[in-house]
């Protein structure tokens, strides 16, 4: 079985230091997490509408580790400032909108999320540790991934989430939605039409299941 692929969501890096963390992520996901990393504008290139070769490559994965980092610092600012009670803002720093978007593309997805949050970024959207998925905070050091805890802690990820997700067969994704006729194989595709088949034959309302193939 192919590795389980996984997606890197991760604005571009500016810094030797964000760049080192990016490659040495991608090395530890494929050699000590067994892994395949997918990124855009590394391994995966968009040929028009970033978002819709964002999707296709996302729902090709079994996974989605998100790296949010400092991309804007503000030093002195207010937020609703037109309220009665303006929230007064110093030396605040925020990730790149593209971890938000990614975020909400993969939950929509049903893709398992695993956050990498720099220390000291303004929590906000879905970078904050929530029912479904659990941020991991760290420095933007490359060393942080050799530590115990948080290779442990991916690991353990891969294999509770994102390896149940690889082994479950497209026929049962399909019938929720989670993957499309455009995704499947020839086979795969008229293995989901004898089900459906048996399905209508039985009398069951398969309509229900309709929706998800072709939404």
């Amino acid at each position: 079985m192919a590795a389980p692929r996984v997606f890197i969501s991760m604005g571009t890096p500016y810094s030797s230091e964000s760049q080192a963390f990016r490659d040495t992520l991608e090395a530890v996901l494929r050699d000590q997490c067994g892994v395949d990393p997918r990124i855009i504008g590394k391994n995966e290139y968009p040929d028009g509408n970033p978002l819709s070769k964002i999707k296709s490559v996302m729902s090709q994965c079994d996974g989605v580790v998100v790296v949010a980092y400092e991309r804007k610092f503000l030093a002195d600012g207010t937020e609703k400032r037109a309220s009665s009670v303006p929230v007064p803002l110093q030396s605040q720093i925020y990730t790149t909108p593209w971890n938000h978007i990614e975020s909400a593309m993969a939950y929509s997805l049903g893709i398992p999320l695993y956050i990498l949050c720099q220390r000291g970024l303004s929590e906000e959207g879905l970078i904050e540790t929530k029912v479904d998925w659990y941020v991991q905070y760290v420095d933007l050091d490359p060393a942080e991934l050799h530590k115990a805890d948080v290779l442990s802690s991916m690991r353990n990820w891969v294999t509770t989430r994102v390896i149940p997700r690889k082994k479950t067969p497209k026929l049962l994704k399909s019938l929720d939605g989670r993957t499309k006729f455009s995704e499947m194989t020839p086979r795969e595709i008229w293995s989901i039409i004898g089900v459906l088949a048996a399905v209508f034959g039985l009398g069951v309302g398969a309509a229900n299941l309709l929706p998800g193939l072709f939404g």
